[in-house]
């Protein structure tokens, strides 16, 4: 990336617009709009605007899931700048090819952002302190800013941001600004609350299914009748009785496309309001050819994965002599553990609101990639991409469900057949039975340990539904499901890894932490057996397999190149710290230990649980170790992982989507359950202080949490967890 800022890359105006002077900037990656200054605003890929009171409006590029991104990012570039941060306006970006990448997955929106937005800062600051130098006649370097003001070493004289606005708009932008030293931050790493929150809670902020578009034409609404059973086709519907319904107004044939992530073929029914046209859908008579695809059931794939898993599978990953050393051991233990399809149920159903004429198309969608939504738009209009407006709206959660643009393709598939404005609305039982499915899989674990009770091998086989050959059979099948270079890959010196899919007809998708959310489960389950096998505590066992010194070791996956085993043991020892691990414990409750590293950020959970007579689990406390980095948001930060704590908890306990002829069994929150509050336990958060750069937080906080807790279970219990979910929380 060229992190470079130039004159013709920070677009200056010093034009009049609303009374605010202006200094427009670009975000230096991939933009095509670059020009000289002009006396007009320059819309560039991210602009600052100053007003005279000193109020300064950033543009938000990203989509704002509940990630926190609309506040952390804006705090980066106003941290270099000075500023006041009451005085900070946030607004949310449309999509538009000037902003560059816009979209919310991987969780990478701060690390990507972190030095180009402090250049932005910085810059915009260095021409304020110019301006006010040629204000008051005096050295630039006698200049410094402070909370908005720019001040100086010589008298108390202060001049407002927005008073040197139109001076500094003027002055030639500085090649290399100087970035501040750490030491003198005053904003990133404090706590602050997100700049929609008071909108929030008072109801003010526009969700995807709040859109209501200022169009004369008046706006319908659709529910859609998908197969039961993936890729099956419709064959004929009956809908006299729907029509019959009152407020239904039409039905539409929606025709699917190849690619079967895209749109899916159904019946879709419109309606006045949303009411009538679920109404109107109960009442069609449908028809679907299903065969070939009724095959497949839970039994059916749990056969499937055990007969992979008990021959021998493609090699991805082979150190020493794997075969040699259980030969030679003292003792072998093995484990197998199962993961079933999970869905995403964001807490706002998938949505979407879609006008379309001849020469035009407006979208306003909750989604994580405006991109594809625009991508796809173009597909079913056939207009070209400047005459498609995508309009982001907040989404109600995203867990990589929206990173799908599916439901945006049938908004404007139907608002192109009916010519009228439509909101696509699916009901949570769309929402559970027509996802986008988190891959269930299989691992068979086998370790070696030797006659001083050391761990001497390692080997492991993964079976599972490929979600990137989901994507595409041309694909590596194992490429978004298991990593070879995991820990504890590369610290055993006899290790192997097998790997082979299992046939498939489920639509799957990135589910929060895609791969770790699994893999993590096995990998710290089975150490934790490891651990118990050769009578070590384990925390001692995983430290002893780290080694004394802090080390770089290769890691070829998102997160990479490298990761340091310096980093694991101090999140694993300051979680055990800050837990006070192996504190003596009430009868019938234990501490569970695991750590992962995920997307280049390190999670080490210690979780305090108990079980009850009757087998009944309650985790009560759970103490996260991050080193993510630089925090630049405290607050978000901690509800970020604490939120991901909850949510693999609540993954761990209850979810679990089963099939029957092909068929999703699970429609609503009665039998696809998420946790209680009453069930959620008290989640505290460490963060290690460093200077490295900021890694992302929005997945890292889940994969850890349920091997603990299991591994806390097998401590009370004598129980090995081997299989999710738990099942109404009991073992």
């Amino acid at each position: 990336m060229d992190n470079k800022l130039n004159r013709r890359n920070f677009i200056k105006t010093s034009a009049v617009a609303g009374g605010a002077f202006v200094l427009s900037f670009s975000l230096p990656w991939g933009n095509k709009l670059l020009a000289e200054p002009t006396t007009k605003v320059s819309e560039m890929n991210a602009f600052l605007k100053i007003a005279k009171d000193g109020t300064i409006t950033i543009m938000a590029k990203n989509p704002e899931i509940g990630q926190g991104v609309k506040t952390s990012l804006p705090m980066i570039i106003a941290e270099e700048l000075g500023a006041d941060w009451r005085k900070i306006n946030v607004i949310q970006a449309d999509l538009d090819k000037k902003y560059g990448r816009q979209s919310a997955g991987g969780s990478t929106a701060i690390n990507r952002n972190w030095k180009p937005l402090r250049k932005v800062g910085a810059t915009a600051r260095e021409m304020l302190e110019e301006a006010a130098a040629k204000k008051w006649g005096m050295d630039k370097k006698q200049c410094y800013v402070e909370n908005g003001f720019v001040k100086n070493k010589k008298n108390r004289k202060k001049a407002s941001f927005g008073e040197l606005a139109e001076i500094a708009a003027g002055l030639t932008v500085p090649k290399n600004p100087t970035l501040k030293p750490d030491k003198d931050f005053k904003l990133v790493g404090t706590f602050k609350t997100g700049v929609d929150n008071q909108n929030l809670v008072q109801g003010k902020v526009t969700y995807g299914l709040d859109a209501r578009p200022e169009i004369k034409e008046k706006m319908v609404k659709a529910v859609i009748q998908k197969s039961p059973v993936f890729q099956g086709k419709l064959i004929s519907y009956d809908d006299s009785e729907a029509k019959k319904v009152a407020g239904v107004l039409k039905t539409v044939k929606i025709k699917g496309m190849d690619n079967r992530r895209e749109l899916r073929e159904g019946v879709a029914v419109i309606g006045k309001n949303t009411w009538a046209a679920i109404k109107g859908r109960n009442a069609l008579k449908v028809k679907w050819d299903t065969k070939g695809n009724e095959k497949y059931s839970t039994p059916y794939l749990d056969k499937k994965f055990k007969e992979n898993v008990g021959k021998e599978g493609k090699v991805l990953r082979n150190d020493g002599d794997v075969e040699k050393a259980f030969k030679e051991a003292a003792k072998v233990i093995e484990g197998t553990y199962e993961i079933p399809f999970a869905s995403h149920s964001p807490m706002e159903p998938m949505n979407c609101t879609a006008w379309v004429t001849d020469n035009k198309c407006e979208i306003w969608a909750p989604t994580q990639v405006p991109g594809s939504a625009l991508a796809l738009a173009r597909k079913i209009t056939g207009l070209s991409a400047n005459q498609i407006e995508v309009h982001i709206l907040r989404s109600g959660g995203g867990f990589g469900r929206r990173l799908n643009a599916d439901y945006v393709a049938e908004a404007v598939y139907l608002a192109k057949e009916i010519k009228q404005p439509v909101q696509v609305v699916w009901t949570r039982e769309d929402e559970i039975q027509f996802d986008y499915y988190r891959p269930a899989s299989m691992y068979k674990m086998k370790a070696a340990i030797d006659k001083n009770n050391n761990l001497t091998a390692w080997k492991s086989h993964y079976t599972g539904t490929s979600l990137a050959q989901f994507f595409s059979p041309r694909l590596a099948g194992h490429r978004f499901d298991i990593y070879p270079d995991n820990y504890p890959a590369q610290f055993i010196s006899n290790f192997q890894m097998q790997y082979t899919p299992t046939e498939n007809h489920m639509p799957l998708g990135f589910w929060r932490a895609p791969g770790h959310n699994n893999t993590a489960f096995a990998d710290q389950s089975f150490l934790d057996e490891v651990a118990v096998a050769t009578g070590k505590d384990p925390l001692k066992l995983q430290l002893e397999l780290l080694g004394k010194a802090a080390k770089d070791y290769k890691y070829n996956g998102h997160g990479g190149p490298t990761f340091n085993s310096g980093r694991i043991k101090g999140v694993l020892e300051l979680a055990a710290k800050k837990a006070n691990w192996g504190k003596k414990m009430p009868k019938g409750s234990a501490q569970g230990l695991a750590f992962h590293f995920t997307f280049g950020t390190y999670v080490a959970v210690v979780a305090d649980v108990s079980v009850d007579k009757e087998g009944y689990v309650k985790v009560h406390k759970v103490v996260a170790a991050v080193d993510c980095g630089r925090v630049v948001n405290q607050s978000g930060a901690e509800n970020q992982i604490a939120g991901g704590v909850i949510d693999g908890l609540s993954m761990m306990m209850n979810a679990e989507i089963t099939l029957n002829k092909g068929a999703v069994q699970q429609s609503n929150f009665h039998d696809y359950k998420l946790l209680r509050m009453k069930d959620a336990p008290a989640v505290d958060v460490h963060f290690v202080k460093n200077d490295i750069d900021p890694e992302g937080l929005g997945e890292m906080g889940l994969p850890p949490l349920p091997p603990a807790v299991c591994n806390a279970i097998y401590k009370i219990t004598g129980k090995r967890v081997r299989k999710l979910p738990l099942k109404d929380m009991k073992v």
